[in-house]
């Protein structure tokens, strides 16, 4: 904690006036411990403190007025102190990967900022501060959170000179507002993963926009929905459709004759609406148990696990779904498979129960995924990293298969974590591979699909609504079994329960 770094405060306090902590367990850090700390550092210009559950910054932070950079990313922070005002010469904040539901109002007086990333929280309009005056500001990124509109103040005048890039992917959001065009040096916009209707023609008035990402969004327009999804589409394509297609500047309507119309929809469609929204969950199968054993606790100890049912992975959905976990894998939701890693499984390809433990590497043996024969984790790594050796001299650069961004994860580490069925068969060793003996075919319908974790439960979560919520666009008729976790008697976890997938209407049915 704070007070147990006098060595590192007393180098600080002479030389970088940096504090940089990693992966040091904060969690019980009060106000108290930090205080002394933050009263020796006025000249403190970066502070980061990550992945180290951090739930409270103290308001001494306040003294140290010369912070250049906030990074906080990775933490259990709920709320902060609206102390921001004494921060006159930040310029740049990651709050990203908390649990924050609002933000300080005092962060709309940090003139200088350029960069506010906030990524990964519980974010809503509602208590988000004014942005408006903040005239030096390039990036925002609110990416995976809760909002249901773009924040009004981001499309303000005075942010127009040089806010370059808005990610609002994987949000809520209903509708684009036409006064986006006051953004006049907007070069990337992500809107991705929404719930965008159609798309006006102010898109169409952006000059200097270069990305723009509209993918995996419930449009009625089916060429505008291909054009988005389609990868290969260029950019000028798309904002030539919306222009053209698109309502025009003024012809909108608000908001509110939105929220009018909503309020007259005849019953019929509020009962087609809620039907499509309605999602089956099988709750009560005694043998959807996982058993973590107690050896996995510090290695890898986080994890949920559902059964997928009503799958078609014939023709297209085979590949869509495949593509869906790579893109995952990908995302802020795993971070190249670092924050989590997702498994699935033909489910009548193994033996229930499964046990979620530990084994040292010489002694769990698996059949990895695409290979021909079982061999031990320490071989296969050992293999593994050889394959991307060789693949990296013959390609004379670092560019190797993607499975070998994961290695360094579990390279050093003497035992590791896997699932074991109820015959001995390990079908995963996460976060590196599944078995081939458990892998999906085109006549799968039933797929058991777990999420692990070595940080936290809420990631594997926020990992596993997000693959059920993007599987229903592929799989309409989705519906999910209920797991249970536990070790010995006690619940580690249960998915879905009454909380997960927010916004999605949940009917429990008891087997």
């Amino acid at each position: 904690m704070f007070n147990e770094l006098p060595e590192v405060l007393e180098a600080i306090k002479s030389t970088r006036f940096e504090i940089v902590i990693k992966n040091e367990n904060l969690e019980k850090s009060t106000e108290s411990d930090q205080n002394p700390a933050f009263e020796q550092l006025e000249h403190l210009n970066l502070l980061s403190i990550t992945s180290s559950k951090l739930c409270e910054i103290s308001q001494k932070l306040s003294i140290c007025s010369n912070l250049l950079s906030l990074v906080l990313p990775r933490n259990d922070l709920k709320e902060l102190p609206d102390i921001f005002g004494a921060f006159l010469k930040l310029k740049f904040i990651d709050l990203s990967h908390n649990q924050l539901e609002k933000l300080p109002e005092s962060i709309s007086k940090l003139e200088k900022l350029e960069s506010l990333i906030v990524a990964n929280n519980k974010l809503g309009q509602d208590g988000f501060p004014d942005l408006s005056e903040l005239e030096n500001l390039h990036v925002f990124d609110g990416s995976f959170n809760l909002f249901d509109r773009v924040v009004i103040t981001l499309t303000s005048e005075n942010l127009g000179a040089k806010l370059h890039t808005i990610d609002l992917s994987n949000n809520r959001i209903q509708e684009i507002p036409e006064d986006l065009t006051n953004l006049r040096q907007i070069k990337e916009l992500r809107l991705n993963s929404n719930k965008l209707g159609p798309i006006p023609t102010a898109i169409a008035h952006l000059p200097k926009l270069k990305t723009l990402d509209l993918s995996e969004n419930p449009f009625k327009d089916t060429r505008l929905k291909k054009l988005a999804n389609d990868k290969r589409a260029k950019v000028s394509a798309v904002i030539a459709y919306i222009a053209k297609n698109g309502p025009a500047l003024g012809t909108r309507k608000t908001s509110e004759n939105l929220a009018e119309n909503q309020e007259i929809l005849d019953e019929n469609d509020r009962v087609s609406e809620s039907a499509e929204n309605r999602l089956i969950v099988r709750v009560g199968i005694d043998e959807l148990t996982v058993k973590r054993h107690p050896s996995v606790s510090g290695i890898r100890p986080y994890l949920v696990a559902t059964v997928f049912n009503n799958i078609d992975l014939d023709g297209e959905g085979f590949r869509k779904f495949i593509s869906l976990q790579t893109k995952l894998h990908a995302s802020p939701f795993c971070e190249n498979r670092a924050l989590t890693a997702i498994g699935t499984h033909k489910l009548d390809a193994f033996q229930l129960p499964i046990t979620y433990m530990a084994l040292p590497k010489d002694d769990l043996h698996i059949r990895a995924l695409n290979k021909k024969s079982s061999v031990s984790a320490a071989e296969l790594l050992d293999n593994l990293l050889r394959d991307a050796e060789l693949a990296r001299k013959r390609s004379k650069r670092n560019t190797i298969d993607p499975l070998h961004r994961y290695l360094h994860i579990v390279r050093d580490e003497p035992i590791l974590a896997c699932h074991v069925d109820a015959q001995g068969l390990v079908i995963s060793l996460p976060p590196i591979t599944n078995s081939d003996s458990t892998k999906l075919t085109t006549d799968t319908t039933r797929v058991w699909v777990e999420v692990t974790s070595k940080i936290s439960l809420e990631a594997c979560k926020k990992t596993m609504d997000e693959l059920v919520l993007q599987s229903r666009l592929i799989f309409p008729e989705l519906s999910l079994d209920q797991i249970r976790v536990q070790e010995s008697d006690t619940l580690v976890s249960i998915y879905p329960d009454k909380h997960d997938l927010a916004g999605v209407e949940l009917q429990r049915v008891t087997v």
